[in-house]
């Protein structure tokens, strides 16, 4: 028996046949309700102002009533649709930038660990057991806490390796 991760969005949506494989794109849910609430009140107003406007200025209404939609239409393509073309782009912009960080920090880390190793390796090369152990454990303590300050100190990586 074998126990498959779940994804709790996708159960509570109701597609629970889905396998959960990590994040994927965000799926855009359209409340309905609110959707149709909206027109119905939005038509009864505007029939509700036919009503009160006197039959000799209905024809303004009529055109000041559609250059109402218009703007509207207008205001909620601008607002929404390039809404969420300017999200999506400023998150892409900051998960490429945070990727960049990453792939940046891991290899200074990879470099100052193989600095760290051909350093111990020349001194197991060139001394006795007994002093290369102690030297070891000395730098290792050393390189340890160097990184270890540097990286929670300022919050970044450190600059260069620890002098031996």
């Amino acid at each position: 028996m074998t126990i498959e991760p779940t994804n709790e969005a996708a159960t509570v949506a109701g597609a629970t046949s889905e396998r959960f494989d990590g994040p994927g794109p965000h799926r855009i849910r359209v409340r309905w309700g609110w959707f149709f609430g909206c027109v119905v009140l939005g038509l009864a107003a505007i029939t509700a102002g036919w009503f009160l406007v006197s039959p000799a200025s209905r024809l303004g209404y009529v055109g000041g009533v559609l250059a109402g939609i218009g703007t509207t239409l207008l205001l909620v393509g601008v607002v929404v649709l390039l809404e969420r073309r300017i999200v999506d782009t400023a998150v892409q912009v900051v998960q490429d930038a945070t990727n960049e960080a990453r792939n940046k920090t891991n290899e200074e880390v990879r470099a100052q660990i193989r600095d760290f190793e051909d350093r111990v390796a020349g001194i197991w090369k060139t001394g006795t057991p007994a002093a290369a152990t102690e030297e070891t454990l000395r730098m290792s303590e050393e390189f340890t806490k160097h990184v270890v300050d540097a990286y929670t100190d300022d919050g970044g990586p450190p600059s260069g390796t620890p002098s031996s």
